[in-house]
């Protein structure tokens, strides 16, 4: 997966990161995200770099493709702390997750810390 910023047009980028091998292109905010398959991310890199297009950062890393609703405060608080925990950790280096939380549960759950 790599950034682009948003002062690239979506369809510049979109004509060359396709044509490279890229899956996606989305929508972040404050500036482009553009998946692909690893094995294919530097040559997706190569291709943007080819055309002129700045790679604000690009890492091979996990995207799940399904998602676990934590529909309570306490499944919300377990899973923070055990993410927390493995962030802390020397050894890992990297946590990844797939859960999804209401803004409501990460409110309240937020407010308590």
């Amino acid at each position: 997966m790599l950034y682009a910023p948003k002062s690239v047009s979506e369809d510049d980028l979109m004509l060359v990161a396709l044509e490279a091998g890229a899956d996606d292109i989305a929508d972040e905010g404050e500036s482009w995200r553009v998946t692909s398959p690893p094995a294919l991310l530097p040559a997706v890199r190569d291709a943007l770099d080819t055309a002129g297009i700045p790679v604000e950062s690009a890492d091979v890393t996990f995207l799940s493709s399904t998602s676990v609703a934590l529909e309570t405060a306490e499944a919300a608080r377990a899973v923070l702390k055990l993410i927390d925990l493995l962030d802390d950790n020397d050894d890992v280096d990297g946590v990844y997750s797939n859960f999804d939380i209401t803004e409501e549960i990460l409110t309240k759950v937020s407010s308590e810390v």
